[in-house]
């Protein structure tokens, strides 16, 4: 082909017909332009295909890193709800000074547990970080994610870390006053002396302040919940317009 135009525009300097040389050079150009610009076009829409490929990849992992927090969370709930009910069988043998000891030392352990131990995923946002946020083309979406992971999940983390705050005083005062035997999957809390644990206020102080916590806690879950779920949705919404 290059030997071909090559012989054209010999002929036409040869036979001197320069004004038609010269429509012809630049009618050659142009060509040589459009080719290049083709090719720009073509490797551009490949760049594209390439990026919207990778877009949906890393929203399909965020979904299902959400997706598993949104499981974590229901446990975690329904958790909370099963250990609030021995907490408050509890509570009412502290006001009604009820200590049957084999009635309730199946209900110590729960009643102590405020299930604050949780640690909420984020790692589906930090692949998104580290390639890159402009890789999120909508940026309503790019909008949404960021306030939920910069703002809305650290502000939960903050919130569920009140039960970390007295952990060591708690455990120390089971290991004082109980003696754990393995039941099934958990634990049965057996105290040395039922009538003294019952006079002790940091006992009562603590089977309130545990169930206070976990009140805080399951509405600090529920709302995280809710919020994970509307942004998990907007995001599956997303990946199904690509």
């Amino acid at each position: 082909m290059i030997k071909f135009f090559r012989k054209i525009r010999q002929k036409l300097l040869t036979e001197n017909k320069f004004s038609k040389y010269l429509i012809y050079a630049i009618g050659e150009i142009v060509l040589v332009v459009i080719g290049i610009l083709i090719a720009l076009s073509i490797n551009n829409w490949n760049e594209d295909q390439k990026n919207k490929a990778l877009e949906k990849n890393m929203l399909e992992n965020l979904v299902e890193n959400l997706e598993q927090n949104c499981d974590m969370l229901k446990s975690r709930i329904r958790s909370i709800t099963l250990y609030r009910k021995s907490g408050a069988i509890i509570i009412s043998a502290i006001e009604n000074n009820q200590m049957d000891q084999d009635l309730l030392e199946n209900h110590f352990h729960f009643a102590f547990m405020n299930t604050s131990n949780i640690k909420i995923s984020d790692v589906g946002y930090q692949v998104i970080k580290n390639k890159g946020l402009e890789i999120i083309r909508n940026p309503s979406i790019k909008k949404e994610i960021m306030i939920f992971f910069e703002e809305t999940q650290p502000k939960c983390h903050v919130n569920l870390n009140w039960g970390a705050v007295d952990m060591a005083d708690r455990e120390k005062f089971i290991d004082q006053n109980f003696i754990q035997v393995p039941n099934n999957k958990t634990l049965t809390y057996k105290p040395f002396d039922i009538e003294n644990l019952f006079k002790q206020n940091y006992f009562v102080a603590l089977v309130y302040k545990t169930d206070a916590q976990r009140g805080f806690f399951l509405k600090v879950m529920k709302e995280h919940l809710e919020e994970t779920q509307r942004v998990l949705a907007i995001i599956k919404a997303e990946i199904n317009t690509q």
